[in-house]
């Protein structure tokens, strides 16, 4: 009877064998598709995250383009000559110049 028990031993580890494999595969295969939905959605919240990032700096460049414009019309304003010719007649106490004040420069000394 040994002999007999050491047999019906053997067929049931090969009845048993198969469904640890089946298992295995299950397993297997349940691991690679979760995997493959872990990297899917993590690459899906870095294109979100990349959207914000170059939503907010287009921000960030649109606020630098208006304060640009800005400062061009204060440096236009700043630069005018009615400006300049006041500042220097009121703070700086200019004068237009008088006769004999003004020498005329050659044209062949003139910067080349």
């Amino acid at each position: 009877m040994n002999a007999v028990a050491g047999v019906r031993a053997k067929r049931e580890q090969h009845i048993a064998a198969p469904g640890l494999r089946e298992l295995t595969i299950v397993l297997l295969i349940s691991v690679l598709v979760g995997g493959g939905i872990f990297v899917t959605a993590w690459r899906g919240v870095d294109v979100i995250d990349l959207g914000y990032q170059v939503r907010d700096l287009e921000k960030a460049e649109a606020r630098k383009a208006g304060l640009n414009r800005e400062l061009e019309i204060e440096r236009a304003m700043l630069n005018r000559p009615e400006r300049i010719e006041h500042i220097a007649r009121e703070r700086m106490g200019m004068k237009d110049p008088g006769p004999g004040q003004v020498m005329m420069i050659p044209e062949d000394l003139r910067g080349k």
